[in-house]
């Protein structure tokens, strides 16, 4: 086995892409509302997405053009709207989230084609679809163009909607085996979460212990 060295600007724009969405794994599923300035509420979902930031809560859209060119809804609709909701894809949602994948025309919304229902959110305008189990309500914070045809945009988490039996609000707990989010892969491939183990993050002064601990065996 030899070791490879690639230079991402040698590929081709599609190479490019394949490459790092298959190095680049899991990664997590932003299923994002947006109202239209026509009042038609859009669903599409990104894996090109992370949290960034938690004072201010902020999470990051990678969000390309489309390919002959202009703004996706999504895009356009948050730069008109300034806010969108984020919406955690569990494995009960996944084919509905499959199915916002279409490239439907802008007329058309994905939450009837999808089968979603909706309702109102906390604190903005822009609707919740009501079968995912966690919801970030954002206000846009930012939006950067990254090259010709994609921007980065980051949205500021200002509520959070999910139910008791993903968080233990008191203890400030996730139920994972409840949540049972599903993660992006590349291609057709995604991947249930599961064989969940611990790793204890430790400071200097505790791995100095164990280290003499270990030396002393």
């Amino acid at each position: 086995m030899s070791k490879l060295n690639i230079d991402p600007n040698t590929l081709s724009r599609p190479d490019r892409y394949k490459l790092m969405c298959a190095l680049v794994i899991p990664r997590p599923i932003a299923l994002v509302t947006t109202i239209s300035k026509n009042g038609i509420v859009n669903a599409a979902p990104f894996s090109f997405f992370n949290v960034f930031s938690d004072k201010p809560s902020i999470v990051a859209l990678g969000v390309n053009a489309k390919p002959e060119g202009g703004l996706k809804d999504t895009a356009a609709n948050i730069k008109e709207q300034k806010e969108f909701v984020v919406h955690m894809v569990t494995f009960d949602i996944a084919d509905q989230m499959n199915i916002s994948c279409v490239n439907f025309p802008p007329e058309v919304s994905e939450i009837d084609e999808a089968n979603f229902t909706l309702r109102q959110s906390h604190l903005i305008k822009t609707p919740t679809i009501n079968e995912s189990l966690v919801a970030l309500e954002c206000k846009l914070h930012s939006i950067t163009k990254l090259g010709e045809d994609r921007n980065l945009t980051l949205g500021e988490v200002i509520n959070i909607s999910t139910n008791t039996d993903v968080l233990d609000t008191e203890k400030n707990y996730v139920n994972i085996d409840n949540y049972k989010p599903i993660a992006r892969l590349f291609g057709n491939m995604y991947a249930e979460l599961s064989d969940f183990f611990e790793l204890k993050r430790l400071n200097y002064e505790q791995w100095m212990e164990d280290k003499d601990k270990e030396n002393n065996k």
